[in-house]
Parts: C-alpha cells; structure tokens; sequence
C-alpha cells in the first residue's frame, strides 16, 4: 500500500517508466488514479516515427487508447483526454464513448475532454463548423445517493445535448466551442445540484441562458458572444459574474435575481463589452444601488432601456433611486426608458422603505456625458412617496426637456384589470391605498410645478370604482372584528400605533397623545 501510495504520487511520465522496470509497480500501475494525455506526456514531439502533424495526431491518438486498453479502470480520480493534436478523422467515436464509459465513475473528481477545434468555413452556419462528436450526458447522471460528485467537469469542440432527466452531481463546469442551445443549457444547470462555477466560451450557437434554482451556484463566467438573454433565478447571490469581454448583439434581456449589484456591474461593463446594444432590459429583485454606478464608457447606440426592480423581494435601506441618474447620462442615443418598481408598497422591518417629506434640495453631482437628450417618452411603474425617487424623475424633467413628449407616473401597478381575471381590478388593502394617496400628492407638490411647457403628465391612481370599495370594504372588516392595537418603537424612537386583526392587511400611522390616552396606553 505504501508503494502504491508513493507510485500514485509520481508524474504520469515517471509513473510508467517505472511501471516498466518493476513488476510491483506495473500491478500499481493498472490503478493509477491520474490519466492525463496530450501532446507532453506522450512525448509526441520527440518521436522519429512522427512527419506530419497528422502523423502526429494518429500516434497520440494510438498511445491513449493502448495506455487506456491495460487500465483496470478503478481508482481514477482524474480524466484528461487532450486530443486536439489529432484530426477528426484519426478519432474514433465509438472507441472515445467506451473509454469515457469505463472511467467515469463514482469517485472520479476531474473529467477533462478536448477535441480538435471545427474547420469553420466561410460562414458561421456552415456545417463544417458544427463539432463532430457528441458528448454522452447521461454518464453524469446520478443514479444512487452513493455517486460523488464530479468537481472538475471542462469539455471543448464536442456537441453536448443534455436531455435526460436526473440529478447530475457536477461542482465547477466549463464548456469552450460546444454545440448547445440555450434550453439544452438551462435543461443541464436545472439538473446540476451541486454546481458552484459555470465557464462558457465560444459557443456561437448560445444565445439564451437561463439558471433556476442552482442552489449552490457562486459564480458565472459567460463568453458567449452572441449571448442575447440571461436570466439567473436564484436563492443565494452571486459571488462572480461576468458576460465576457464581447457581445455581438444589439439587444440583451438580464435577469439577475439575486444579484445585489446589477446596475454597478451593468455600468462598469456593458459599455464596453457590449458597444452596439440598442435594447436593454435589466431585472434584479436584491439590487443594493447605494452609490453612483461607475460608468465606463457611453451607451452610443442604447435606444430602449427599462429597469425592474423589487420583483418578489425588497429593497435595502438606503436604497438610492437618484444613482440611476448618472446610469441614465451614458444612455446619449435613448428614446424610451421604463422604470418598474415591483415591490413599491413593501415593508421593511416594520417601517416604510422609502423616506418621506421635501426632496433634498442639495446640487446634485455633475454628469460627464450629457444623455437624455434625446428622450421621448419615460415610465415610472409602482411610482411611489421617495425623496430620490422623486429626485430622479425631476432630473429626468430638466434633462430631457428639449425633446420628451410624455411622461408616465403609475402609483399601483398590477392592480388594474388587466391584471385581474374579473371585470374589476385586484383588491388593494388599505396600506397600499394610503401609498398611492401619498404618492400622487407628492406629484401635485413636488413634481406638477416643473414639468415644462409642450410635455404630456399621465399621473395613475387607484380606480375610482374598484378601490373606493375595496377601502369601505377594509374599514367595515375592521370596525366589526375589532383588531387589537399595539405600540412599536421606531427606529427614530417614535411610537407606531399597529393594528392587527383577522382582517388580512395591517396598518401603521403615527401616534398622537390623544390616541395614547384614548386607547390607555402606558410604559414604553
């Protein structure tokens, strides 16, 4: 055992010369635990038989599978087969297939495969260019509780077609030139329990990515250049992410859900990486825009950008909507831009989430690129009562004047009928209504006074018919099941009065002496 031990240290080179002096260690030999074949440890350079670099590729091609053929198969751990020296002709894929069959096994950690790059032709499409070997996915697949899981899992130039289902027990992955789809890709991370790391480069034929439920997954690195859309549906936020140092396309759908810094990393890179982009659409429900984004660059040809943020989560406090605005400087060329606020009517930590009153009179900071100059028409869904809010859509006003036709203000998005399966609109609790009370007198106060001359204001409320019910409806619950009413500390040490019941909804409002008394409040 502790010869073995020693032999399975040794480089794959040393190990089999001294599998050819010892019978010992050629019997260890036949378990070696790391097989790693290329040009190197074949020596393929340094043979006399050799003349060509298909004579080259044939010869290390006919070294794996002898070395391969007088393996037992059990105890390896690491698998490179590097045989981009060789033609596709010299490779035989039945042959490949068996081999990746007879080693892929519980305990193998690293699985390596690198085929000959495809002769692209003239054009991209040419069949030429597609990879002639396809991938066998199904030995990823886990059939038992007892499989480990592969750590190292990188294959280059093959097709891989992930179709059946399973778990596949893969922690870092890496494909370069693979034929896959975006759906395929989606089907293999959906499969993936245990993925940490995913490194994609050059695959033309990648456009869409969309990651669910990954619950391991830390990092994402993309270099898929004509990558159009990437969505990420996750529980646990992103350590590393990057779409690559080029996009070829003109539009690009990100959903980053559970990315905290979508707009800072959107800032930083995508001028650059993605200088022709006309469309932009970016989705993130953590996003921690708490300082201005570190624009590189102009958005030279960004026509089309709309922003969602808050679906299906919140906002962290200190959350700053007036930091888009220097987001929206580099955007020189835009003619429409959508800001959606999903999670508007959210509570966080017992308190409203955006602050209320005057809007900070301070000078803002200088812009360097001078965008919005050409903007037509702007939205601002689930508009709600926020000093920067109202802050960005004042400089909106003023930047944007020579050329905006429109401006769009909804304060209760997703509760119109369009929304809702009945000939009237969703129902809205009492807090929400109170929200959008709020909401539209800070238009009338703060944002009614500058709109200029020649641009049209839509200011959305809550439906006359529909709400009014909905608030007589919540008040009557409320009287008649007579809620119980508790006092809350504050974070600014002021007493909120909550009232809680069986009715679905709670609100808080501030709390006056009288009240104090009224309901005999007492202590703290």
């Amino acid at each position: 055992d502790i010869l073995r031990h020693i032999h399975s240290l040794m480089a794959m080179r040393d190990a089999a010369r001294t599998a050819c002096a010892s019978k010992t260690f050629l019997r260890s030999w036949r378990c070696y635990p790391t097989m790693a074949f290329n040009q190197e440890t074949l020596a393929a350079s340094r043979q006399p038989l050799p003349r060509s670099e298909d004579d080259r590729g044939k010869y290390v091609f006919s070294k794996t599978q002898q070395v391969l053929q007088n393996h037992s198969g059990v105890g390896v751990t690491t698998l490179k087969l590097n045989l981009s020296a060789c033609s596709m002709a010299d490779i035989d894929g039945g042959l490949l297939d068996a081999w990746l069959r007879a080693f892929v096994k519980p305990g193998l950690a690293e699985l390596a495969v690198s085929l000959p790059e495809p002769e692209h032709g003239s054009t991209s499409s040419s069949s030429s260019s597609v990879p002639g070997y396809t991938f066998p996915c199904s030995l990823l697949l886990s059939h038992d509780d007892s499989a480990s899981t592969i750590q190292h899992l990188y294959h280059a130039s093959c097709a891989f077609h992930p179709t059946q289902q399973g778990p596949i027990l893969v922690a870092r992955g890496a494909c370069r030139e693979v034929a896959v789809t975006g759906d395929e890709l989606g089907f293999f991370l959906s499969s993936c329990l245990a993925v940490e790391t995913l490194d994609i480069s050059s695959c033309d034929m990648l456009s869409v990515v969309r990651v669910r439920e990954c619950r391991a997954l830390a990092s994402i690195e993309s270099y898929a250049s004509r990558l159009s859309t990437f969505a990420y549906h996750g529980r646990r936020p992103l350590l590393r992410f990057t779409l690559g140092d080029s996009l070829e396309t003109k539009a690009l759908d990100v959903q980053a859900m559970g990315l905290k810094d979508m707009i800072q990393y959107a800032g930083s890179n995508l001028p650059t990486i993605a200088p022709n982009l006309e469309t932009l659409v970016l989705s993130a429900d953590n996003d921690n825009l708490t300082k201005a984004p570190a624009m590189t660059g102009e958005f030279q040809h960004l026509k089309h950008l709309a922003i969602c943020l808050g679906k299906s989560g919140g906002f962290c406090a200190g959350y700053d909507f007036f930091y888009l605005a220097f987001f929206l400087d580099a955007c020189v060329a835009l003619e429409t831009f959508i800001l959606r606020i999903e999670d508007g009517f959210a509570w966080n930590n017992k308190k409203y989430i955006f602050a209320s009153g005057e809007p900070d009179q301070n000078p803002s900071p200088s812009m360097q690129h001078g965008g919005l100059g050409s903007l037509r028409k702007a939205t601002i869904t689930g508009f709600c009562s926020g000093e920067t809010l109202i802050k960005l859509t004042c400089h909106i006003l003023e930047s944007a004047a020579s050329l905006l036709q429109c401006l769009v203000l909804d304060t209760c998005p997703g509760y119109d009928r369009k929304h809702s399966p009945s000939d009237r609109c969703r129902p809205m609790c009492v807090g929400a209504l109170r929200d959008a009370e709020r909401a539209l007198a800070d238009v009338r106060r703060c944002i009614m006074p500058k709109v200029p001359a020649g641009i049209e204001l839509k200011v959305l409320g809550p439906c006359t018919r529909c709400h009014a019910m909905d608030a007589r409806a919540m008040e009557q619950a409320a009287e008649s099941k007579a809620p119980f009413r508790v006092l809350q500390r504050q974070d600014d040490s002021r007493l909120a009065l909550v009232a809680k019941g069986l009715i679905k909804y709670a609100h808080h409002h501030v709390v006056t002496s009288e009240e104090v008394r009224k309901y005999n409040f007492y202590g703290d």
